[in-house]
């Protein structure tokens, strides 16, 4: 399911002809995947909690990374599970440096401890609501342009560098760029 509705699209589009629906909507699907493909993380509201497992990176991590979520039910760590006290869900207090409101990304093991590391295994168990309370609005803008050029640009013969719509295309894709650099 998209986080763009077609409706939403056509209004910031000003489509006033009428369109195929399920054109628009697999060029927003498009879009939106090669956004969450670009930064390497799923852009999605927050769901139900559910449980994820993750392995630590190196024998000596403190550190372990987790996907977006914006509350953390419980955390175990090789069949133990921990205090909450224990460790520290970053970026602290869920905001960026810019005090923006962001997921938690990073669980921190508090007091020099370590996750338990077994060859590579899966052996951290994280129970959290996944996804974002707030998806960025640098997220839905991106989308609508790369939607918008994908759909401008569907019919070019010759592909993007034999028409005068390049120029545009690659400008607005300096934009994305921009915008999904913002939001890593």
């Amino acid at each position: 399911m998209s986080n763009l509705s077609v409706a939403t699209f056509k209004t910031w589009k000003r489509v006033e002809v009428s369109t195929d629906d399920t054109v628009i909507q697999a060029a927003i699907d498009s879009a939106e995947e090669a956004i969450n493909q670009h930064c390497n993380r799923t852009f999605a509201p927050a769901g139900s909690a559910t449980a994820r497992v993750f392995a630590s990176g190196s024998a000596r991590s403190s550190v372990i990374e987790i996907h977006d979520c914006t509350t953390v039910t419980s955390v175990s760590d090789a069949g133990n599970t921990l205090a909450a006290s224990a460790y520290q869900l970053e970026p602290l207090n869920g905001r960026t440096s810019a005090g923006e409101a962001t997921p938690y990304t990073r669980i921190r093991l508090l007091a020099g401890a370590y996750w338990s590391n077994f060859y590579g295994e899966a052996t951290v168990s994280v129970t959290a609501t996944w996804g974002w309370s707030t998806l960025p609005a640098r997220y839905t803008e991106a989308t609508k342009i790369l939607t918008a050029d994908l759909l401008d640009n569907r019919d070019i013969r010759n592909g993007v560098i034999g028409d005068r719509k390049s120029t545009r295309l690659n400008s607005s894709h300096l934009v994305i760029s921009y915008a999904v650099f913002c939001l890593k």
